[in-house]
């Protein structure tokens, strides 16, 4: 049996499994991408009272895709606390908003530090 030092010799290669893009070569891309997540939870951010809503809102969107997305850009807005994993269970979205909600940042908060920002959000993009 190989052990992990049989591979030292090799190691880089085995270190990153698949290339990236360099920044800020993915930016263009990148806001093709994530720009309708955004438009997205703009469209959110305005119905939704409060930071517990705009959770069960996300948890409504039928994509599945654009729902983890939405989840990772709630996190990043609103808890930054509450694991992404987590936030992906979205049978689950009231008893996160019981166990984390208490820690959320409060929705006109959220929707100053939204709206303040350029939309595509180029940062914001980068980051996702």
């Amino acid at each position: 049996m190989e052990t992990f030092a049989d591979y030292k010799t090799e190691a880089h290669n085995w270190i990153t499994l698949a290339s990236g893009e360099f920044y800020p070569d993915i930016l263009a891309d990148a806001v093709v991408l994530y720009e309708p997540v955004l438009v997205m939870l703009k469209k959110l951010l305005l119905i939704s009272e409060s930071s517990q809503r705009l959770l069960l809102q996300i948890a409504d969107v039928p994509s599945p895709w654009m729902r983890i997305q939405l989840c990772r850009v709630f996190r990043k807005y609103v808890s930054p606390a509450t694991p992404v994993e987590i936030l992906k269970k979205k049978r689950q979205a009231q008893q996160i908003n019981e166990q984390f909600g208490h820690n959320y940042r409060p929705i006109p908060e959220v929707q100053a530090t939204f709206m303040s920002r350029p939309l595509p959000d180029e940062a914001l993009c980068a980051v996702l």
